[in-house]
């Protein structure tokens, strides 16, 4: 038997050679997976893991994971526990996250609601303090609408009480309201757009974290969009660090256009749209709108007067100097 063998030294080269590359390569780190994450994405956790040395072709004789473990700890100040363990040639960071603490109201602190603009009264909810506003009333910016610092109201038709009792403390709750406001956006009839030109296709293979072009590829200078597929080598259901990227890239062209009324006015709209959602508060609603459009010097100037319904209800502060 092994005369025969001996008789096929190619055979046993190739498996003394598989063997050997086997044991060589098992020395590697093969894969890094992330567990634990809620706020931090895989990727920053593995960016940082990287600059700390825990990456894929590492070698795992030189490899200390408590000392990663630390100085991966130290560099993600989100994570309150964090350990970095090794399963064959591959390599496990868990970690736990700080929880963010509630936000921190002082209720004790002295304050009244006050109104930030100018409106009517749809619906008034005082969670703490007392209404000083009705429904259906037209209040004006500054306006109290919830006391946090009120007195006892006598009632005219009991004795009046020897010492009125009075109440300072902070006023909470909620105030919503009829506004008017006006927008005014202007949109140029001549629009830059970007023009699709032709694909082009990049190819790399990935072995153990190092990139092996496969082709000659110039520096791309221009605006483009790109995406990127990829492949990884996956011969027992686990992946292993052989992957195939395919990468393919398409320069944009900026062209200059005018734009036909019809696409001149949805542009002014859509951009009247956006300055709506930044300036009103959450939780608003267009009640009724009036739209008018004028052209003045190729430009489409777009004017709304809006009914809203908002909160106009905001904490002022007492303070007693």
């Amino acid at each position: 038997m092994t005369a025969r063998a001996w008789r096929r030294k190619g055979l046993v080269f190739g498996a003394a050679c598989g063997v050997g590359i086997y044991w060589f390569l098992s020395g590697f780190c093969w894969g890094v997976t992330v567990t634990g994450t809620e706020t931090l994405t895989r990727h920053q956790v593995l960016e940082t893991a990287e600059s700390c040395g825990v990456r894929v072709g590492v070698r795992l004789s030189s490899f200390d994971p408590k000392d990663a473990a630390l100085s991966l700890q130290n560099k993600l100040p989100q994570a309150t526990w964090l350990s970095v363990n090794t399963d064959g040639c591959f390599v496990e960071v868990a970690l736990q996250e700080v929880l963010s603490a509630p936000e921190v109201v002082d209720e004790e602190e002295w304050s009244n609601m006050v109104a930030s603009r100018a409106g009517t009264i749809l619906s008034i909810n005082a969670e703490r303090g007392r209404p000083e506003v009705d429904i259906g009333e037209t209040v004006e910016p500054g306006q109290l609408l919830i006391a946090g610092l009120y007195e006892q109201e006598v009632d005219p038709w009991s004795p009046p009480p020897s010492e009125p009792y009075q109440v300072l403390g902070a006023a909470r709750g909620s105030v919503r309201a009829l506004t008017y406001r006006e927008f005014t956006v202007e949109v140029p009839q001549e629009k830059t757009v970007l023009v699709p030109g032709n694909k082009r296709t990049q190819q790399t293979l990935q072995v153990f974290g190092f990139e092996i072009p496969l082709g000659f590829y110039n520096t791309q200078e221009e605006e483009c969009r790109s995406w990127t597929s990829t492949t990884a080598w996956s011969p027992l259901g686990r992946a292993l660090p052989l992957v195939w990227e395919k990468t393919v890239l398409q320069p944009l062209q900026e062209e200059h256009v005018l734009l036909e009324e019809a696409d001149w006015q949805e542009a002014a709209l859509l951009e009247l749209r956006r300055q709506q959602k930044e300036e009103l508060p959450a939780g608003s609603r267009i009640v009724k709108e009036e739209l008018s459009y004028r052209m003045e010097d190729g430009v489409c100037v777009l004017e709304a007067v809006c009914r809203c319904e908002e909160e106009i209800g905001v904490v002022h502060k007492i303070s007693f100097e």
